[in-house]
């Protein structure tokens, strides 16, 4: 036993001399045994701390140096904190989001960061970023959950097997998979998430944080972009005892004198259940995530805790992360529903400045951090008459551009069969994208980097 002042001198005195002979020998036993008794600095990029096999992968392709959203979002992110990304496309983002959340992941335990995405295409292309961001000793790194045509119980058999600590989604099959583990549809009330006995508790419990990629495709639909969401319900103690009176249906609303009602059953006998807020599919699986981790270490359903018994510890917020090249006022909204701010401007807004947006945008500046599009990309537009063939004239124009190839995209709720034949009448080396990408129409594998998956 030492006095603590004479333990901490012998501690400097032994680090000056290491330090010393780590210094005097640049070969030998002795200099390795310390330099492992000193310790390297672990690999930083910017000021985020990074992995070894993270770092190597980084400097084998040449980035050295983060780009400046990612210096504006990446230690955010490792703190926990929720926020919403707005930059520019190519400017890195998506790196941006996967350097610090990976670096807080374990290498090993399934289900830690689910990514969602928009399509299939951007799955594959975001589920390889995390396989060469993340190595790990050859294993699988992050499980696609895209396909359509399989049932949700084979897609969540699937992921479960697969034990990846990533799970990158498109909507559909998430909502699919998520409704499965829930074992009800009813995923905005949380009682019946608690009641189902389902699933989702357990996955949601190791689940750490979501990321929302392109989340203005993912959160928005035409008539939210819009006219915004509904109003809420304003129900008082009269609707809860007779939601007639206030327009609702009986059982269903928001409000009332108790979130959940008093005594009574599950519907009617007092229960007054919340409105479900979101119809699109990845507000509804979110929702459904954040409700049944909250419900994690809840008070069991029916009484107090017994004398003696230690209160329950409650898992962590999960963290949500969205990013997008176009955040609108409707957009943040829509991230504070889901997080149930008061206030959607309590939301971090992460732009390359890492400041507010200036009070008037320029011309070719949009959304809130006023991002503009890059240098690089020209916009042209070229009139069809009535009647006229687009893929006459997109024919006409790539042509006149003679680019190594071209991407050709058409409206969401158009089938690409047309346009791909009226390209190829045209004399173009036309494919269709997931075929480019090896994917086959909807019904390839669920599961797997670099596999197929059915659409998104």
């Amino acid at each position: 036993v030492a006095h603590a002042s004479a333990m901490h001198a012998a501690a400097a005195v032994g680090a000056r001399v290491l330090t010393a002979l780590a210094a005097g020998l640049s070969r030998g036993p002795l200099a390795r045994m310390a330099e492992e008794a000193l310790g390297a600095p672990p690999p930083v990029f910017g000021d985020l701390p990074l992995g070894d096999a993270t770092s190597a992968a980084l400097r084998g392709v040449g980035i050295t140096r983060p780009t400046p959203i990612q210096q504006a979002a990446m230690m955010r992110l490792f703190r926990g904190e929720h926020a919403v990304i707005h930059s520019a496309t190519g400017s890195g983002k998506t790196l941006a989001y996967l350097l610090p959340l990976l670096q807080r992941l374990h290498t090993s335990r399934p289900g830690q960061l689910v990514v969602v995405v928009p399509s299939r295409e951007l799955a594959l292309q975001t589920a390889a970023a995390v396989e060469w961001a993340w190595p790990h000793h050859g294993t699988q790194r992050a499980f696609l959950l895209t396909n359509t045509s399989a049932p949700p119980a084979e897609l969540a058999e699937a992921m479960r097997v697969a034990a990846c600590p990533v799970v990158v989604a498109t909507p559909r099959p998430l909502l699919g998979a998520v409704r499965h583990l829930a074992g009800t549809d009813r995923l905005h009330s949380r009682r019946a998430l608690r009641a189902s006995g389902g699933e989702l508790a357990a996955f949601a419990a190791r689940l750490r944080a979501v990321v929302l990629d392109e989340a203005d495709a993912l959160l928005l639909s035409r008539q939210l972009a819009l006219a915004g969401p509904p109003k809420k319900m304003r129900a008082g103690r009269a609707a809860w005892r007779d939601p007639a009176k206030a327009g609702l249906p009986s059982g269903k609303g928001q409000g009332g004198p108790r979130q959940g009602g008093r005594g009574g059953g599950e519907e009617g006998e007092g229960y007054f259940e919340r409105a479900e807020l979101f119809t699109l599919p990845v507000p509804r699986a979110v929702q459904a995530l954040m409700s049944a981790r909250a419900n994690a270490g809840a008070e069991p359903q029916g009484g107090r805790r017994g004398r003696g018994r230690p209160r329950p510890k409650r898992a962590p917020p999960l963290q949500l992360v969205a990013c997008s090249a176009t955040v609108s006022q409707r957009l943040t909204g829509e991230m504070g529903r889901l997080l149930s701010l008061p206030d959607a401007d309590q939301l971090p807004l992460l732009t390359e400045a890492n400041a507010a947006a200036p009070a008037k945008r320029k011309v070719g500046q949009r959304g809130r951090g006023a991002v503009g599009v890059p240098p690089a990309i020209s916009h042209s537009w070229v009139p069809v008459p009535a009647g006229g063939s687009k893929g006459a004239a997109a024919a006409a124009v790539l042509r006149a551009l003679a680019p190594k190839a071209a991407l050709y995209f058409v409206r969401d709720d158009e089938p690409i069969g047309p346009p791909l034949e009226a390209l190829r009448a045209e004399g173009l080396d036309a494919r269709a994208l997931h075929e480019a990408l090896g994917l086959q129409g909807g019904a390839a594998g669920g599961g797997g980097a670099a596999g197929g998956a059915g659409g998104g």
